[in-house]
């Protein structure tokens, strides 16, 4: 689904987001809560009122889901540009990719209308935000006005999020499922109510909801006020399909409760989206505002993949846990911290003395308390460069387990022999229980793969085969996991039969 804040309610500014209507009507039109999703048909124009919802495209891939915005001002004029509103995972990196990719976005995106899609370039991002949540802000090459004579349906913003359970409608277009085009679903929207870990990335602020049907390709589809139309928050992630070894990492966010990760089964989030209604003057998007500021007063220039998940040292006389990482910042210096409540990262106290941050090499000790942890970064100019409200906002966290010292798992690998008796050899790779296969073959049948040093095992991410000229042979493998820790071996014979 596949890839986080200043939550201040401009109650004035975003005035002009707040919806028009007074009565209480249905959205959902009946549609149960948490029953399976309506594939969405519009040859009768029943749900044009949802056509602005879109499906963004990646040269001609479909990826994620957006929704242009309605930033008319207080007369009802539209005098900018059209902008979308979708998740900060869904933007292009160009540095992924080896040729340039046009992003395009399509609405009318029925599933009986794809002759009649609605397609337009987009021009750039006017906003990200990849560090306290996950939303972005697109610019269209067209105006509003355009898309409106268009018959494009734009969608307001809430000026304010729920803090309690509500009524929800979310429009979208998942993939993997039979039927093209965008799907409506309802269900009860919630806080979340804990710090939200997903791989890198700690999110204080979230919403939970079970609606169903919610794939590949929903991520950026609004959260929408059953009653209003509003968007309430942009859908970013989910456990759908998710499995609990694969815990906090990618596709299988966790809620940290009382410092402990727990997975919830086929539970999709979203991020509130209340401060960005006062990003809008006349119809133009301006980060003037404190609410709209990146807070990004400094940026990592290289870095080492960190320490996530850590193995409780063996006894007491061992050296404390600690996560590590190698990296260099844009600012000459760096403080550090670690802790349990992330929250604390933009707290000024309990920062480290400065330390050089070009080519840094940290190793931050934790306290020996399993569950999770966090390192906290602030890039500074000097020792005495006092970290101010916008420094402690754009901290660099980097969450971390501390895991029980059980045994690593031994290798899973799929062993099939072919019909030209040849043995193929596919590898288990699931961060972080399984992150890495090492190997080692002898054609004696009665080798101690135990016996064999780590050394001589041949480490591989990539499946491999054995043709029929080299059986017999004794295949003895060992599984790593994410910790750097090796298992005990595993013995396969392969053999002709």
């Amino acid at each position: 689904m596949n890839k986080k804040h200043l939550r201040t309610s401009f109650l004035l500014a975003g005035a002009l987001f707040v919806s028009t209507g007074i009565y209480a009507v249905d959205l959902g039109e009946g549609l149960a809560n948490e029953s399976d999703a309506l594939l969405l048909k519009n040859h009768n124009g029943s749900y044009s009122r949802w056509n602005g919802v879109g499906n963004i495209f990646w040269n001609d891939e479909p990826n994620c889901t957006a929704s242009l915005l309605d930033t008319r001002d207080k007369h009802n004029n539209a005098v900018g540009p059209a902008y979308l509103l979708t998740a900060a995972h869904c933007v292009v990196d160009e540095q992924a990719f080896d040729q340039p990719v046009e992003e395009t976005v399509k609405f009318n995106y029925f599933n009986d209308t794809a002759n009649a899609y609605k397609s337009y370039k987009i021009n750039k991002i006017v906003w990200k935000d990849y560090k306290h949540t996950d939303l972005a802000v697109l610019e269209l090459d067209a105006t509003l006005s355009t898309l409106l004579a268009d018959g494009i349906n734009p969608l307001r913003m809430a000026s304010e999020w729920p803090r309690v359970t509500g009524d929800v409608l979310v429009v979208g277009a998942p993939q993997d499922l039979q039927g093209s085009g965008l799907r409506l679903a309802a269900c009860a929207q919630e806080p979340t109510g804990a710090t939200l870990v997903e791989d890198f990335r700690a999110y204080l602020d979230t919403l939970k909801n079970r609606c169903k049907e919610i794939r590949p390709g929903s991520s950026g589809s609004p959260m929408l006020d059953r009653n209003t139309g509003q968007i309430l928050s942009v859908l970013t992630t989910s456990t759908y399909d998710a499995k609990i070894d694969e815990k906090c990492f990618v596709n299988a966010p966790c809620e940290i409760r009382r410092g402990q990760p727990v997975l919830s089964s086929d539970t999709h989030y979203s991020v509130p989206v209340d401060y960005l209604s006062g990003c809008f003057s006349n119809g133009v998007f301006s980060n003037d505002s404190n609410a709209c500021a990146p807070y990004t007063t400094f940026k990592v220039l290289d870095l080492s993949w960190p320490t996530q998940y850590i193995t409780m040292p063996e006894d007491i006389n061992s050296s404390p846990p600690a996560v590590q990482v190698d990296f260099t910042l844009s600012t000459p210096y760096y403080r550090f911290k670690t802790v349990r409540d992330v929250a604390l990262c933009q707290s000024p106290h309990d920062y480290s003395d400065t330390f050089d941050a070009t080519d840094a090499s940290l190793k931050a000790p934790i306290s020996r308390e399993s569950g999770m942890h966090y390192l906290c970064i602030i890039g500074v100019e000097s020792a005495d460069h006092r970290p101010s409200i916008e420094l402690l906002k754009s901290a660099w966290v980097t969450p971390a387990q501390l895991i029980e010292r059980t045994p690593v798992r031994t290798p899973e690998p799929t062993i099939t022999l072919s019909a030209d008796w040849n043995y193929h050899i596919k590898w288990q790779y699931s961060i972080p229980m399984y992150y890495g296969t090492l190997y080692y073959t002898s054609p004696a049948k009665d080798t101690d793969c135990n016996a064999i040093p780590v050394k001589d095992y041949i480490e591989t991410f990539e499946a491999i085969t054995f043709t029929a000229e080299k059986l017999p042979l004794t295949l003895c493998s060992r599984n790593k996991d994410l910790s750097d820790r090796y298992s005990s071996a595993r013995t396969d014979l392969l053999a002709l039969p």
